[in-house]
């Protein structure tokens, strides 16, 4: 199984992260190639790299930020030029976001957030989509179950998460007779990421609590749940499956 992910590399941004991290090793265990980038975080992606590494895994790690196009540049050549090709962008990174009404966000936090979100993922598919026309690609981007069913107090995760779906649904649409698939895992209360850090806000734990509550499968779910459906995107399993998007957050979004 998977033996088509084996030529080239998934390439995957914010790949060192809480949730990037789980779906490196994934794509690593099916034997893709794995390239991710990191943000500022040098000592985790040296690691993961390393782990990667150890356990037979061909890695690519660079430091690369969204706001600079010539960094991603140079990663998608690197990737490139050493795995031959690139047959996965995962989008798994995304800004740290806190607990607000709308009411009481500064229009300067807002913009901050939406050029970190947004613009940064405008940026990374500017990149991405000459790459995956001569692979013939997948592009799958996290995005958050709250665009399904809004979420109190959540709105800036939401609300740009909106802005991303949109873009993959064009995408979709439109570079799909390029032979590029793109779709969205809507992440769910997760016990790994911003699912975690949300809870150290007194009132994200107050609120994770109620959303726990509301979730008809009474859990949290796991990093290896978010991996799973990322996967299955990026692989021939999905082969007739662009522009959707699939909530992972145990029947919540319901």
């Amino acid at each position: 199984m998977f033996e088509e992910l084996k030529d080239g590399a998934a390439l995957i941004i914010g790949g060192s992260g809480g949730l990037g991290s789980e779906i490196s090793r994934l794509f690593a265990r099916t034997g893709s190639a794995v390239a991710f980038n990191y943000h500022r975080n040098a000592e985790r992606a040296q690691a993961l790299q390393a782990e990667l590494a150890g356990n037979g895994g061909r890695v690519l790690m660079q430091q690369a930020e969204l706001a600079d196009i010539a960094a991603l540049r140079r990663l998608f050549e690197q990737c490139e030029t050493q795995f031959g090709r690139i047959h996965s962008v995962i989008y798994a990174s995304g800004p740290t976001v806190r607990i607000s009404a709308i009411a009481d966000l500064a229009p300067e936090q807002w913009a901050a957030i939406v050029d970190a979100d947004v613009n940064g993922f405008f940026n990374l598919i500017h990149v991405a989509i000459p790459a995956l026309r001569r692979s013939r690609g997948s592009l799958v981007a996290l995005s958050t179950a709250g665009t399904r069913r809004f979420p109190p107090l959540d709105v800036m995760s939401a609300g740009p998460k909106a802005s991303v779906e949109m873009l993959v649904q064009g995408i979709a649409r439109e570079e799909g007779r390029n032979g590029i698939r793109a779709n969205c895992v809507g992440v769910g209360h997760i016990e790994a990421g911003q699912g975690l850090s949300i809870q150290q806000d007194p009132r994200g734990k107050r609120l994770a609590e109620r959303v726990l509550a509301a979730t008809p499968l009474r859990r949290m779910g796991s990093a290896e749940d978010i991996a799973n459906a990322v996967l299955f995107f990026a692989s021939s399993m999905a082969s007739f499956v662009s522009g959707e998007m699939l909530c992972v957050d145990g029947g919540g979004h319901v």
